[in-house]
């Protein structure tokens, strides 16, 4: 299958991520069914693709006359059989309950065309959690949305070690198509990968909270006036570069590597992978030659954002 073969999808789960990632469909032109288990639930469903179209309206990211035609592309329905028989792409969003997405995914296997690719938006779960024993291995893949889905960019897409390169570049290429920002996951694992990185912030500040460290409040704060104003320019790897900690004394860097994978249950090759790589004094990103302009490009966007959250007057 190519991307151009995609003319109809269907969503699964007409919840607020279902709600969210038929909204993306429909608005990039794709006739879309939605599905669920009964015509109240529906109901709601566009009555939240409503609400939403009218806010993305008013802050002007869609016209009034598009968001009139992303309504009219939905289509409800509690046939499952009929948005099986009619989708070329069909995304679960059910519950994260791996016995649901079990009996879900046979009956898709099912109802489907044998060229529909069938996607699932499982947060945690992998593929082989619930779909090992569905026919068209080759055909399925999670494409991750993150609440709200039809405002958050980024969306993972990646497969079993059964998946296809096909599918997997048919389902990239479709994220793309929607508007989104697709993330390629190279390895099966729960949690992805930004649901992992996540957990890990959320786990300790919990804990800060829980001891004592700070108020809730405050860990919020420190969170978003810190590496949180910088997250939407840089993540921890291009901090890296640009802070220039590549240059820092090689002790220096044999220490963090260290503090890196103590405390963690790695595999050796994975320990000595990051410590390879913090011992070789080189950038992931950044072309050393350029260190300058990269730093410059930084602290201009750094600014632009300063300006725009935190100095609403004009200093002049």
């Amino acid at each position: 299958m190519r991307l151009a073969d995609i003319s109809t999808v269907g969503v699964v789960g007409a919840g607020t991520m279902g709600s969210g990632i038929a909204l993306n469909f429909a608005l990039a032109g794709y006739p879309t069914f939605v599905n669920d288990v009964s015509d109240a639930v529906l109901g709601r469903s566009i009555e939240t693709i409503e609400a939403a179209l009218k806010l993305m309206t008013e802050e002007g990211l869609v016209t009034r006359r598009q968001a009139t035609a992303a309504v009219k592309r939905l289509t409800p329905t509690t046939d499952l059989g009929r948005l099986g028989a009619n989708s070329d792409f069909v995304t679960e969003a059910i519950v994260e309950r791996a016995s649901d997405k079990t009996a879900l995914f046979k009956k898709l296997d099912e109802m489907c065309p044998p060229q529909t690719i069938v996607a699932s938006n499982t947060s945690w779960l992998m593929l082989s959690d619930f779909a090992a024993d569905v026919r068209r291995q080759k055909k399925l893949v999670v494409t991750h949305y993150f609440a709200p889905a039809h405002l958050v960019p980024g969306v993972e897409v990646g497969g079993s070690p059964r998946t296809s390169p096909e599918t997997l570049s048919v389902a990239y290429e479709l994220m793309k198509a929607i508007g989104k920002v697709p993330v390629r996951v190279l390895k099966e694992r729960r949690g992805h990968l930004l649901n992992t990185i996540q957990d890990a912030m959320r786990h300790e500040a919990n804990r800060l909270w829980a001891e004592g460290a700070a108020s809730a409040e405050d860990i919020e704060l420190g969170i978003i006036s810190t590496f949180g104003f910088r997250s939407p320019h840089e993540g921890p790897m291009r901090h890296w570069d640009v802070a220039g900690m590549w240059r820092w004394p090689p002790d220096i860097r044999a220490g963090m590597a260290e503090a890196e994978v103590a405390g963690q249950a790695l595999d050796s090759e994975v320990r000595e992978k990051i410590r390879e790589q913090y011992a070789s004094g080189r950038p992931w990103f950044v072309d050393p030659a350029h260190f300058a302009e990269a730093v410059e490009a930084r602290d201009r966007e750094f600014a632009r954002r300063l300006k725009a959250l935190y100095r609403k007057k004009d200093p002049r």
